[in-house]
């Protein structure tokens, strides 16, 4: 009887753990989503990586690096994400924040097109239609494999009434503002696309890696970690801390097989500073930024 509790016992323990495991979420962070296009420029694609953002919290389903924390914890570490940004680099901003997945895109398309009445000789009225379409690709990438998950491209459409009338204007013209009609619904499917997958995604990280933040800052003996409130670290939480070795890749494909890590000791959080930020010590030797913490 005694040998059937505690089988029983196990068993629950490690159903505990399972369901512990699936009930964490993915840290994900959008990096960059690059305009192609000729129209809105970065205001655009800020607009787009702000939505991704927005869209990727309310999902529930992921733990979202704010663009104010990324850009500050990517600043300090000397690492810019303006111009091209490859995949090689993502991943390695991805690693610095302690994320498991990076978010990546472009805006590869976007035209005016424009039918109806027109006024003649440069003077009189135009009352017809303005169609603006739009193309926006998704891909999302594994920080520990380098791997790309999850590739989508979602179109958007609108069309605008026009009504001009020579020297005064008037109706509805198309500007900047109204990129948000086209682009916005194309980023709330992309987000419901990656959320659709997140079991399947939670899958090709495993267990361990929901598990785990980067060292971000070491100042006057302080120890900065990139987990805090909403990854549902407290006050005296331990973590295993490494020093993260060569990255090994496949000499025929490139693949990135996996990265050495060594031991260095343990980190115990000692205050919650943020959503995505604490404070702690360690018992092992000198801590660099990029040192991972895990458990």
């Amino acid at each position: 009887m005694k040998r059937f509790i505690t089988c029983a016992l196990a068993i629950l323990g490690i159903l505990t753990v399972t369901a512990a495991f699936a009930q964490q979420k993915p840290r994900i962070a959008v990096l960059k989503i690059k305009n192609k296009s000729t129209y809105g420029a970065e205001q655009m694609a800020r607009a787009c990586e702000d939505w991704l953002v927005e869209g990727l919290v309310k999902t529930g389903n992921f733990r979202v690096i704010e663009r104010q924390e990324l850009e500050s914890v990517l600043k300090e570490q000397g690492l810019s994400l303006s111009g091209a940004v490859d995949d090689k680099t993502a991943v390695e901003a991805g690693k610095i924040l302690g994320c498991q997945l990076v978010v990546l895109g472009a805006i590869t398309d976007f035209s005016v097109h424009r039918s109806g009445a027109h006024g003649a000789f440069g003077i009189g009225f135009n009352v017809g239609v303005t169609k603006a379409e739009g193309m926006l690709n998704i891909r999302l990438v594994n920080t520990t494999t380098a791997e790309i998950i999850y590739t989508g491209s979602e179109k958007g459409e609108h069309s605008f009434s026009n009504v001009d009338v020579a020297g005064f204007g008037g109706g509805v013209d198309w500007d900047e503002s109204q990129a948000r009609q086209i682009f916005e619904p194309a980023v709330q499917r992309a987000v419901a696309a990656i959320s659709s997958k997140v079991s399947s995604i939670k899958d090709s990280l495993g267990s361990v890696a929901v598990s785990r933040g980067k060292v971000a800052k070491v100042s006057e003996g302080k120890i900065y970690v990139s987990v805090g409130s909403t990854d549902g670290v407290k006050e005296g939480d331990t973590y295993n801390l490494y020093r993260l070795g060569e990255e090994i890749t496949d000499p025929d494909t490139g693949k990135k097989l996996g990265q050495e890590k060594t031991r260095m000791g343990t980190f115990t959080v000692t205050k919650v500073v943020a959503e995505h930020l604490s404070l702690g010590v360690t018992d092992g030797g000198a801590v660099q930024v990029g040192d991972l913490i895990e458990k």
